[in-house]
This record gives C-alpha cells, structure tokens and sequence, in this order.
C-alpha cells in the first residue's frame, strides 16, 4: 500500500517589525533650540529682553493708550513707543502656528507607529497644542491687562507692574509643552530641561545683562540644544514619574 507523500505546510511568513514607540523628548529639545536659534538675527522684537527697548509690555501699553487717547497720561509707560508691535502679535501667532504643525506631526508620527490604542501616546499630541496655547493665551491676556490697568490708572506700582508683565512671553510654550512631553514619556530630563529653559528666559526678559540680544537668545537656545544632543531614549519599562519624583529634579 502506498502512502502520499505529504508537503509540510508552508510556514507563514514572518510579521513586519513593529516600529518603535516613537519619543518626544529629543524632538521638542530639538524644536526649542531650533525656533530660538532662528530668531536670533530679530532677537530684540521676537524676544523682548529686558533692557532692549522692545519688551513685552511697550507696544500693547502704546496701542491701549492710543486707543483711549490717553497719550501724555504716565509717559514712562510709552518708553517702547510703536516699535515692534506688529512684531509682537506676530510672535504670538507665528508660535502658535508652529505648535499646530508639531502637534500634527506628533500625531503623524504616533499613527505611524501603529500605537493609536496607546491612550497616553495617542493624547499626546493634543495634549502638548493646548499646553502651548494656553501658555500663549496666558502671557499675552496678562500682557494686556497690564497695560491696560496701567494706562487707564495713574497707578504708584504702574512701573512695577509693568516690569512684571515684561515676565509674560509666548515663549514660556516651549516649558509647557517640555513638561507636557515629561508626562507622557516619565522622562525628568524633560523636566530638567523645561527647569533649565525657563529660568533662563526668566532672567533674558528681567535681567537687563549687558551684551547683544542675538548672543543672549543663543545661550537660551543652547540651553535646549544640549540635551537634545546630549538624550538618550529611555529604556523600556521606565518608571512612571511621580509628583514627588518631578519636584526631586
């Protein structure tokens, strides 16, 4: 009796690798230090540092005052004059346009990945935009009701206040969105990070240090680009990062 030869079963073939979860530290260090670095050569408009002449409260102070004829009324308040208004709404609204285009790539990137059931990678994305934007809305809704409080009153503190609101910056996205991305990724470099970029902005908007603006918003830059270089992904299984564990950074 003669038995039928049997092929073996085709095996099947091998599964495409998965692509690694993507991470976001690196990449919004990398984004930092890169919108701070371009807009070095306008440093003075962009930025506001302290001493420039352009801080943040001189042109929205400047236009209230027209708006209600209120011109003579505090002078000190109008030192900025007109000088980079335009240049300060653009700031807000080219930051913000920028955030819409990153958040749009992480979340690109994340689809890519094939991790949309990933709840907090999934978020991310719109996590990270509405930390951005509320930072923006933020700075400038205390910006203008700076000046606003100023020029309408005949404030004492009315310098003060104003100095004050120089603090306020659409830049302090970048600390929002670095925090938001340490979250998600339990990375405490991210939040060394956002630490490290937000006092020394702080001290750019305050601080009158003597020397170039361009120079100044380049150490700021440096300041994100080092551990952009400098990050390693985090190996996996990493532990979740604890408020206590953020406040230990």
């Amino acid at each position: 009796m003669s038995t039928e030869s049997q092929s073996p079963a085709a095996e099947p073939a091998p599964a495409p690798a998965a692509e690694p979860a993507p991470q976001f530290t690196r990449a919004t260090f990398a984004l930092a230090a890169a919108a701070t670095l371009a807009v070095s050569p306008v440093a003075t408009l962009a930025f506001g540092p302290a001493g420039s002449g352009a801080s943040a409260h001189t042109s929205p102070v400047y236009v209230l005052a027209q708006a209600a004829h209120d011109i003579g009324h505090n002078d000190w308040a109008f030192q900025g004059g007109l000088a980079g208004r335009v240049e300060w709404a653009a700031t807000y609204v080219v930051l913000g346009l920028f955030w819409l285009v990153a958040a749009l790539w992480v979340r690109w990137r994340v689809n890519r990945a094939g991790i949309g059931r990933d709840e907090r990678r999934r978020r991310l994305w719109i996590k990270a935009l509405i930390a951005a934007w509320a930072a923006e809305a933020v700075a400038g809704s205390l910006t203008l009701g700076a000046g606003m409080y100023v020029a309408w009153n005949s404030a004492t503190l009315g310098p003060d206040i104003l100095r004050a609101a120089d603090l306020c910056s659409p830049w302090w996205s970048f600390v929002a969105v670095l925090v938001v991305v340490g979250f998600a990724e339990h990375r405490r470099l991210a939040f060394r990070g956002a630490i490290l970029y937000g006092v020394l902005l702080a001290v750019l908007l305050l601080v009158p240090v003597p020397g170039p603006d361009a120079v100044k918003v380049l150490v700021l830059a440096a300041a994100a680009a080092v551990p952009a270089l400098l990050d390693a992904e985090p190996a996996a299984g990493a532990s979740a990062v604890t408020p206590d564990a953020v406040a230990a950074c």
